[in-house]
């Protein structure tokens, strides 16, 4: 019998270049048969971008839920419970899927990239770059999701098994996570010079898709040189600029192709890839639209407080606070149990009075330097801070701050094109990497550029005399988690600088048995287990992670 590969095909294009693509598999077809169906490369290639849309919700929950900016507002019988509250099991069917589609993927490229020669023609090469990419940027995050950062033995503890080659029948062991970083830099450098191409929409991989990847690759390994080197190539091709302050509302509305700063995302196309608004998409947890989505996790408190300490941040405009009485203003606070409390307040010019047994007081107020205040009460001798909504609707006691930065595209309930990589982050890595080397000036530029254009005056703008007891890589980090939220990066950028995960917030997570508060870099449960099917698939060549 002859041995099969599942082969990915376009059947209905509007030409290779276009975004209009709509895709379907063939189901398979025989191997001999691969090298002679004209234009094969090219379809497997198109088959290969469109299992990233199958890849990627699965992706987002996986890297996602288990940070600090999400709160979800009760349990579930899905297993992205066990990714959000680091309760891991051995047939989570979310990493199951996550690992197979991975794997999928990484075989579709391995079946172009053994059929082109390299230099045997400009189009040729520049389908080896692209599929190079594709490999890199899925080895990439299976070996941060099962293994250990960079930063911790990285020549020992184990990822992801490379499978470099066409080969259905290879059963092969995991490799090192040293290992896997090699093979991805030797992939993605290859690939920077290979592309032919240069007026390819932002759903296709370019050279400059690449020079992201590796500038975050660098800066993962802890080569601060090497990551300002390669975001300085793609902050100066001229190519992407930020998306201006007022457009910046409009982030996740906007296609991919129309967002200047956008330089890689997962086209889902309108009224085809989700015709009945997606119940079962990214955004659909994160808010319900026009009647469409579960909302069931919201902006977490601890992200609240960072993006309003300055009213005019236009990041809080992709949260939206659902009320319920507009009547009724409520300062809310999180008490000592790590759930909601308010009391009700009215608004005197800059002050606010609420009712402690019958007697009035005024909510503590600090002015944040730049014409604005910040509220405090105080608790039992202890300040907390209060955030003044409207009177806010909750599900089980959990406010519901929607997060609309995966939802809305063209007008769509719950259609999004995922970033893979912007220009914002291309100064975020540049501003870290900078931060190590002890260029504090540069790297407080880069973090001002980003502020600057989220709408935040000159007043709080970060110099070397406003820190505050803050170091430049805290306010780093910060800005990361303020500008990159939802785009999962906040469970790496943590881990990988040997921080620890501070979840003193509401939400479920906290329910249960031995709820998880605070995560160290070190602990096991940072990476998942390997998929107890894959693991008996193997014949016990894959061992588990502890």
């Amino acid at each position: 019998m002859k041995k099969s590969i599942y082969l990915l095909a376009s059947i209905a294009l509007l030409g290779f270049s276009s975004c209009e693509l709509d895709y379907e598999p063939y189901n398979s077809l025989p191997e001999g048969q691969v090298d002679m169906i004209q234009g094969s490369a090219e379809n497997i290639t198109i088959g290969n971008y469109s299992q990233l849309k199958n890849w990627v919700e699965n992706w987002h929950r996986i890297t996602e839920y288990p940070g600090d900016n999400v709160a979800l507002s009760g349990t579930t019988t899905d297993n992205l419970m066990y990714n959000y509250n680091y309760k891991r099991i051995v047939n989570n069917s979310r990493v199951n899927n996550y690992w197979a589609y991975s794997y999928r993927i990484i075989a579709g490229t391995n079946t172009v990239l053994a059929r082109l020669t390299e230099g045997s023609s400009e189009a040729n090469d520049q389908i080896i770059a692209e599929n190079l990419y594709i490999r890199s940027l899925i080895y990439f995050y299976l070996t941060n999701v099962f293994g250990k950062p960079y930063n911790q033995s990285p020549a020992t503890n184990l990822a992801v098994p490379l499978k470099l080659n066409d080969d259905p029948n290879e059963n092969l062991p995991r490799n090192t996570v040293q290992e896997v970083y090699a093979q991805i830099l030797t992939d993605l450098l290859k690939a920077e010079n290979l592309f032919t191409n240069e007026s390819r929409d932002k759903i296709y991989a370019s050279k400059e898709a690449v020079q992201a990847l590796l500038a975050r690759v660098y800066l993962y390994m802890g080569d601060s040189q090497k990551a300002i080197e390669y975001s300085d190539k793609v902050i100066n091709s001229g190519r992407f600029s930020l998306i201006t302050t007022d457009k910046y509302k409009d982030f996740a509305v906007t296609t991919p192709e129309n967002n200047p700063e956008n330089i890689f995302s997962i086209k889902f196309l309108k009224d085809t890839d989700y015709p009945n608004n997606g119940w079962y998409t990214i955004g659909s947890m994160y808010a319900n639209i026009d009647g469409s989505g579960w909302g069931e996790m919201y902006a977490s408190r601890k992200y609240l407080e960072l993006v309003r300490k300055y009213p005019e941040d236009v990041r809080y405009s992709l949260i939206q606070p659902v009320v319920v009485n507009e009547n009724e203003l409520h300062a809310y606070y999180v008490n000592d149990n790590y759930a909601y409390s308010s009391v009700v307040v009215t608004k005197n010019g800059d002050d606010y009075t609420y009712l402690d047994n019958g007697t009035t007081k005024n909510l503590i107020k600090h002015s944040n330097g730049a014409g604005a205040f910040q509220y405090f009460i105080s608790i039992n001798g202890i300040e907390k801070t209060v955030l003044i909504d409207k009177k806010l609707d909750n599900r089980n006691g959990y406010l519901k701050y929607y997060i609309l930065k995966c939802s809305g595209q063209e007008g769509q309930a719950q259609l999004w094109s995922p970033v893979i990589s912007r220009l914002s982050e291309m100064y975020l890595i540049r501003a870290e990497a900078n931060a190590k080397l002890g260029n504090d000036a540069a790297a407080l530029n880069d973090v001002n550029i980003i502020r600057s254009r989220a709408g935040i005056p000159n007043e709080g703008l970060w110099t070397m005399a406003n820190l505050n007891g803050l170091s430049v890589m805290d306010v780093v980090m910060q800005e990361r988690q303020l500008e990159l939220a939802w785009e999962g990066h906040r469970k790496f950028d943590v881990y990988r600088n040997g921080l620890t995960m501070d979840r003193r917030y509401p939400g479920t997570h906290l329910s249960g048995t031995d709820p998880y508060y605070e995560i160290s870099p070190t602990a096991n449960y940072i990476v998942e287990y390997i998929p107890e099917q894959q693991i008996i698939l193997s014949n016990g060549v894959l061992v588990q992670n502890q």
